[in-house]
């Protein structure tokens, strides 16, 4: 298939760059571009020797940065103009500068796929794009772009995926969504709605008690309460059952995330998610704004309020 990445940043050159061994793929920076410029995401692979052990993962492992790199070209919206099969958007449909929107409409690809799990950005893209089919292709992977300190032209993007596994949840209209299965291969794993929106409201509201405390991930261990709490208001919402959330498992998961994860997460986390506070509290107002049912997630987004220092 020809798949189009919106977006020259962390998930739109990541995403490009799983996609490419099987598949023709760009990405569309917003900015005019003289001509077609290369770009090498680089997939995390092993720790390095002293970061495989406990005490070296606490201490803030490095991970190995040549377990692979691929070749993803980044052009402009005037470079991409042509017949693309699908076009995903790695910035909110609500988002999108209106140039953007209409060069997407101009290249009435059949399929547009957005990242976003925030609440109502399924519809705002339906009403944006109304002549493709929308979905969901929620990323399985992470991802992020590394400072002027480790790339100075602030260009160098990193990813970790889980090996043998699926790169992203694929959700929306039946149809859409075998077509697009039959195109993009193990890629993809269908999943119905639920299944790719559920699971952000199970760990949002623990990225958002991170980003109250700063990014802290040792405080954010010592306050689960809260967000644990938030996070069965937020699934109660979603689905309209009572869900049981229970803190000692979230600590578990945390600490298994630790370990198993080959970058140094609890620094990764504190970073990428800092640079989201407005998508965060975003997705929080989508699951309780303006009940008296969600006394967390209220908590929550006016932590995430208050003005920081």
């Amino acid at each position: 298939m020809r798949v189009l990445f919106q977006g020259a940043g962390a998930i739109g050159l990541a995403g490009a760059a799983l996609f490419t061994d099987a598949h023709e793929v760009a990405v569309a920076g917003r900015a005019p571009a003289s001509g077609p410029r290369a770009s090498y995401p680089r997939r995390v692979g092993r720790p390095e020797p002293g970061g495989s052990t406990p005490e070296g993962a606490r201490a803030g492992q490095r991970a190995t940065e040549v377990a692979a790199t691929r070749r993803v070209t980044v052009t402009d919206w005037a470079g991409a103009a042509g017949v693309w099969d699908l076009v995903v958007l790695s910035t909110r449909p609500g988002d999108l500068d209106p140039a953007v929107a209409s060069a997407i409409r101009e290249i009435a690809p059949k399929s547009i796929a957005i990242t976003s799990q925030v609440e109502g950005d399924l519809d705002r893209a339906r009403s944006e794009f109304p002549a493709a089919e929308v979905v969901v292709l929620a990323p399985m992977f992470l991802s992020e772009r590394l400072g002027e300190e480790a790339a100075p032209d602030g260009r160098e993007v990193r990813y970790w995926a889980p090996a043998d596994l699926p790169r992203f949840l694929l959700a929306g209209q039946r149809e859409a969504v075998r077509r697009l299965v039959r195109g993009l291969g193990r890629l993809v794993l269908p999943a119905p709605i639920a299944a790719a929106v559920v699971p952000p409201a199970v760990f949002i509201p623990y990225v958002a008690e991170l980003s109250i405390h700063g990014g802290n991930w040792a405080r954010l261990k010592a306050h689960l309460h809260r967000p644990t709490q938030a996070a069965a208001e937020a699934v109660r919402a979603r689905l309209g059952l009572p869900v049981p959330m229970s803190a000692v498992i979230a600590r578990g998961v945390l600490e298994a995330i630790e370990f198993a994860v080959p970058i140094d997460v609890t620094a990764y986390a504190g970073r990428h998610f800092g640079r989201h506070v407005d998508q965060t509290r975003n997705m929080l107002t989508g699951w309780g704004a303006g009940t008296n049912e969600s006394p967390a997630l209220e908590a929550q987004i006016a932590a995430l309020n208050r003005p920081r220092h």
